[in-house]
């Protein structure tokens, strides 16, 4: 039954991908057929390997000490110095809010396999 579900999860984002692949290309044949310097072929490279970068990014994911959890710790500091030890101080509160990663991963893997997708049909065209 897993096996089934990763199996459907894998040819869905594959497809996806794909179709992001394709209708790329159909889009760069379209603008930059009368561009002599730069093919459309030379334009799905860059815009695979930006692909591919923004997919990493997004797999990275987003999260950890901003303003917010600054501004608790500064608090928090201040309540530790008029109440004493009983209080929580901004160590505990950095502890908390230590970087925890929270990516796109589906959208994050869609984009990086359209940009392996299209590296590959680059380097096939050639």
């Amino acid at each position: 039954m897993k096996r089934r579900n990763i199996l459907v999860n894998v040819v869905m984002f594959s497809s996806i991908s794909l179709l992001i692949t394709i209708a790329t290309y159909f889009l760069n044949i379209w603008l930059f057929s009368s561009n002599e310097p730069f093919s459309p072929t030379d334009a799905f490279f860059f815009e695979g390997i930006v692909f591919l970068l923004s997919g990493l990014l997004l797999l990275l994911g987003r999260g950890g000490i901003n303003l917010g959890s600054q501004k608790a710790a500064i608090l928090s500091a201040l309540v530790e110095a008029v109440y004493g030890e009983d209080a929580v101080g901004p160590d505990e509160m950095f502890k908390r809010d230590k970087w925890k990663p929270r990516g796109f991963i589906r959208i994050a893997l869609i984009l990086i396999l359209a940009g392996v997708f299209m590296i590959l049909t680059y380097f096939l065209t050639l």
